[in-house]
């Protein structure tokens, strides 16, 4: 391997890892915009605050379950889903666990781990990089205006 080459993987790495965080922040701010911002947070990788080794971003609110995300750039495949449903199916039964795909120029997939299916669910497809839209369709998915006028 040349300098060249090594030099091109590491920086194809920064851009992944920057992606991968640009990625997190917008899950994040869609989440913020349900549940509250003071009710969401997210998992700094390097802090250790995710011993569970899962979940990227939180969500925990009054009335509403508290939401583990795990946020994924382009693709959430078969062998991703192993790993990830092993560690969901451990999660106590007042956790949704769920793992949002940010697919280039596309927008958002979530799916959902079905517990008594042993396997994820794909709750929302977006074919479109809007927030406004992504959020409104999330607030949908999940029976924001349900809850908020009860």
């Amino acid at each position: 391997m040349t300098d060249d080459q090594s030099d091109a993987g590491v920086l194809r790495g920064r851009e992944n890892n920057q992606k991968g965080q640009r990625n997190e922040r917008e899950a994040a701010n869609i989440l913020a915009r349900v549940y509250g911002k003071g009710n969401v947070d997210k998992v700094d990788a390097y802090s250790n605050s995710d011993p569970l080794g899962f979940v990227d971003v939180l969500a925990s609110k009054e009335n509403w379950p508290v939401r583990f995300v795990q946020v994924k750039t382009n693709q959430f495949t078969a062998k991703d889903r192993r790993p990830y449903a092993s560690k969901a199916s451990r999660m106590s039964e007042g956790v949704i666990c769920e793992v949002w795909v940010r697919v280039d120029y596309e927008g958002w997939l979530m799916y959902r781990y079905d517990r008594d299916a042993g396997e994820w669910d794909r709750f929302l497809s977006m074919d479109t990089c809007d927030t406004e839209e992504t959020v409104e369709a999330f607030r949908e998915a999940v029976g924001y205006y349900e809850v908020v006028s009860a």
